[in-house]
């Protein structure tokens, strides 16, 4: 074997290998990075892959749906045309009653006395003027005679005028209380149900509060004609009109009833922004109860909508928002929707058709996240 002294090592050529070695060494560990190891550090951060879709406009003829209660065609609280006790209640609560069918009585006797008082005052004043017309005839033969002043006369004339007067005023009065003992029964004004009765026999009626007020006894509905008074949102007014058809689902119901739209009020509720209409009805033997809950889809015309996937939107119910893409950025944009079916919602603000809307991926995209999107 042979043996490389040191003295050998530092021979001229055995110098060259040991400096180049050295070299070596000292360059690589001097040297830069690999080029992979810069271009990650340099490289800017990457877009996230994206789907999306566009706004899309369609019509639709969904009907809408509107909720509300049923009332009768009229409702009247009946009280006495002529204030007294009341003597006679002729119905009970869930009568059928037809119309001028009588309902109750205020007692009679003070009625029937003044009719038959006033009746002997009419015979005086037929008497009276009777005796007055006599009085003329003879004044008037005296005067062409020469035997009786003109003057008398004249006054013979204006005593028949006065009772011609007292006997025409007598007849009124007497049809005035003709009419009031007539007024003691009271009739149904149309034919219904009776719906409430409020007192009694044997309680003090009068007629004297606007409107019957307290003094009603008795409660009637026409309820062979019902209708449905239903209340919508402002914002579907623009949707109804007089004359739409629809179909009205009463709890308990089982068939529904076609109708429509008779009454659209022009008055908007400015607390509750809401406008209600009502849809009539034929109501044989009143078999829909006044105050029934009802809802009502009403067929309304065809309308041009924007709609949109469920997909898209994030947020929370009012505070609805998307993303749509804006020169390769997502943007944040506040929207207001309605529901439409179980996959998709209308847009009820302003939206481009043309604007690229995400729908995906939902957890990595914020407000001016670079995005790419994924070509279909």
């Amino acid at each position: 074997m042979n043996y490389v002294t040191c003295k050998e090592l530092i021979q001229p050529h055995g110098c060259f290998v040991l400096s180049g070695f050295l070299l070596f060494v000292l360059t690589a560990c001097d040297a830069p990075p690999p080029s992979s190891e810069v271009s990650a550090e340099l490289k800017p951060a990457s877009s996230v892959f994206v789907s999306i879709v566009n706004p899309e406009q369609i019509m639709i003829a969904d009907p809408l749906i509107a909720t509300g209660t049923i009332a009768a065609k009229q409702t009247s609280a009946i009280g006495p045309l002529a204030e007294g006790v009341v003597e006679q209640i002729f119905v009970r609560v869930g009568d059928r009653v037809k119309k001028g069918q009588p309902l109750f009585q205020t007692r009679k006797s003070d009625y029937l006395r003044k009719v038959k008082e006033l009746e002997a005052g009419l015979k005086v004043g037929d008497a009276e003027l009777v005796k007055a017309q006599r009085d003329v005839r003879r004044a008037t033969e005296l005067v062409n005679r020469g035997l009786l002043a003109t003057s008398q006369k004249e006054d013979a004339e204006t005593a028949y005028n006065v009772a011609e007067a007292r006997l025409q005023q007598a007849k009124t009065s007497l049809a005035t209380a003709q009419q009031a003992l007539q007024d003691t029964t009271v009739r149904s004004p149309f034919d219904g149900a009776i719906s409430a009765r409020y007192v009694d026999e044997g309680v003090y009626m009068s007629n004297r509060f606007s409107g019957m007020g307290n003094s009603a006894v008795v409660q009637v509905l026409e309820c062979e004609i019902a209708a449905a008074i239903l209340v919508a949102p402002e914002v579907e007014l623009s949707r109804l009109r007089l004359g739409l058809s629809g179909l009205l689902y009463v709890l308990g119901h089982a068939d529904p009833i076609q109708s429509k739209i008779l009454i659209l009020n022009d008055l908007v509720d400015p607390v509750a922004r809401t406008v209600d209409f009502r849809m009539a009805f034929l109501n044989p033997d009143c078999q829909v109860k006044a105050g029934q809950f009802v809802r009502a889809e009403v067929n309304v015309d065809p309308r041009q909508v924007i709609v949109l996937p469920r997909s898209a939107l994030r947020g929370v119910e009012g505070a609805y928002y998307v993303y749509v893409v804006e020169d390769s950025t997502a943007s944040k944009f506040s929207i207001q929707v309605r529901d439409l079916d179980a996959t998709r919602v209308e847009v009820l603000s302003n939206i481009e058709l043309s604007q690229s809307v995400i729908v995906s991926p939902q957890g990595s995209v914020r407000d001016g996240t670079k995005v790419e999107i994924i070509q279909p």
